[in-house]
């Protein structure tokens, strides 16, 4: 979600997180889900104090919206790529589900797991090592690379055809932090919408972001093509209050089966068109 390397995001962006492995460009649709490790099924936490049993009240889920197509509202309702995680989560516990939203910073401090405000933080997270010192986290559930989506008649194929090109980011994210190390012409947005609107209105040639977001642009229009994704290890994972590790098993195990059993691509596909 957008926020730079060494800032908290206060709105839930986070898409910024550092890292030091090489990015490797691939064509699309290459995208990485990391398989989850397979874990025994046991019970869940929840409790202040810290105890690791299965409450009767269900499974509560901190997140922090809008941040499509992770977490949106509609119709009065959180739903999004983070949702459906959630209540397969929760089905698999044989629980429901219930969503509080959360300032972002309690979120990525590890606050609002360790004062119980919920039981399982799902919203975009980005795994930092800085943020692993205060939760622990499921197995990457989804890599948010970095994108090139490009008008379909622009005539950029990739993203060593920007030379030259005015190339849209948001700001403060890893598409700008990327746009900027290259050299390219950059052009800075507030928010994506922005960006998406000057790319379809030819005010730049190509814009460059994580592929979650212009994933889901390019499946709603048909002038537009995601060209090319670049790996930059922004992985997303579940957070759970440090040590609670019977709660981290029960969601690695769910991450082991919607991955085995098709879900989790049905779940790609239906909220970011990839």
């Amino acid at each position: 979600m957008p926020v730079p390397p060494s800032t908290p995001a206060p709105t839930g962006a986070d898409e910024e997180n550092p890292h030091t492995m090489p990015a490797v460009p691939r064509p699309v649709p290459a995208l990485a889900l990391l398989a989850a490790a397979g874990l025994a099924l046991t019970g869940c936490t929840s409790t202040a104090e810290g105890a690791d049993s299965a409450t009767a009240d269900g499974l509560t889920v901190c997140t922090n919206s809008p941040y499509p197509p992770f977490e949106l509202e509609r119709d009065g309702r959180i739903v999004g790529f983070d949702m459906d995680l959630a209540d397969e989560i929760a089905a698999d516990l044989g629980v429901g589900k219930t969503v509080v939203q959360a300032n972002f910073e309690t979120l990525e401090s590890g606050a609002a797991l360790d004062t119980a405000q919920c039981d399982v933080a799902i919203a975009g997270i980005t795994v930092t090592d800085e943020r692993a010192s205060v939760m622990d986290f499921s197995e990457p559930y989804f890599n948010d690379e970095l994108a090139l989506l490009t008008a379909r008649d622009s005539g950029v194929d990739g993203f060593a055809g920007l030379g030259g090109a005015a190339v849209g980011v948001q700001q403060g994210t890893s598409g700008e932090d990327h746009a900027t190390d290259q050299g390219w012409e950059v052009q800075q947005y507030e928010d994506v919408e922005l960006m998406f609107q000057a790319l379809e209105t030819e005010g730049v040639d190509a814009v460059v972001g994580n592929v979650s977001a212009l994933g889901e642009r390019a499946a709603a229009s048909s002038d537009l093509e995601l060209v090319e994704t670049l790996d930059n290890g922004e992985e997303l994972a579940v957070a759970v209050r440090k040590g609670n590790t019977e709660l981290l098993a029960q969601v690695n195990t769910t991450l082991e089966r919607i991955q085995g059993d098709g879900t989790l691509e049905r779940m790609r596909a239906d909220w970011m068109g990839l």
